[in-house]
């Protein structure tokens, strides 16, 4: 009996003794435990930090898509303005001012062109018959103050007419435009068709003040021989023509 009560309390000694070893188990448990908590929190963490450094690169490309867009965006709105600024500059000043200009020069050209045409045609025609460009640059005809319409004019006049006119717009023309390669030479066929004796003597004068290198006229008529510097006659056979002299 003894013996078992001295075996009992070994055990209890030994118990004791073991005692904080379960202690030490027990916690170091505890400690296993929130280590692998801890490892899985780190690890859900990463994933997390991963995540948001992922989301952080997209957020910066799309950063810097938007602000290239904004910049594109800008610089079109400053061309927008410049477009803008530059079409009411031309709207309110250059469109007019062209205008100005348009009206001065079509002023000039038809004072010129009118002062030209007056000129021959008052060479051409009797006195008691006057002729005038419009605004529209079409030959009115006056006789004794009166309009007189070209269909009642007689088969001289209105030859006058048309070649007072045709002498001025090509004198106008040659004046305007400098480079003209063809602006000292004239050619005219059949310009005294229907004219005077009296006509045909101040066809001379006229193209005398025209002061061009070269005229060359196209004519019927054998006065026109007397004022020409070389004469070339052309007799025509059958279908074919023919330089005779």
């Amino acid at each position: 009996m003894q013996e078992i009560q001295g075996t009992t309390a070994k055990i209890g000694q030994l118990e004791q003794q073991l005692k904080p070893v379960q202690d030490i188990t027990t916690a170091y448990e505890q400690m296993r435990k929130q280590a692998e908590q801890a490892n899985a929190q780190e690890r859900q963490l990463s994933i997390e930090h991963s995540t948001l450094m992922q989301k952080e690169q997209q957020f910066s490309k799309t950063i810097q898509v938007l602000e290239q867009e904004l910049e594109r965006k800008q610089k079109t709105r400053k061309q927008l303005e410049k477009t803008q600024q530059l079409n009411q500059w031309l709207t309110d000043y250059f469109v007019p001012l062209m205008d100005v200009v348009e009206k001065h020069v079509m002023a000039k050209i038809h004072h010129e062109f009118d002062a030209l045409f007056q000129q021959w045609f008052s060479m051409l025609v009797e006195d008691i018959m006057t002729a005038r460009l419009d605004e529209t640059f079409t030959p009115v005809i006056q006789q004794n103050g009166y309009d007189v319409d070209v269909e009642y004019l007689s088969g001289g006049e209105r030859t006058a007419c048309a070649l007072a006119y045709r002498l001025a717009l090509n004198k106008t023309i040659n004046s305007l435009i400098s480079n003209i390669k063809t602006k000292d030479l004239l050619i005219l066929d059949e310009p005294t068709d229907g004219f005077s004796t009296e006509q045909l003597d101040k066809m001379r004068d006229v193209l005398e003040q025209l002061q061009l290198n070269q005229i060359i006229v196209v004519s019927h008529e054998q006065k026109i021989e007397s004022f020409a510097d070389r004469v070339i006659r052309i007799q025509k056979e059958g279908h074919v023509s023919k330089i005779t002299s």
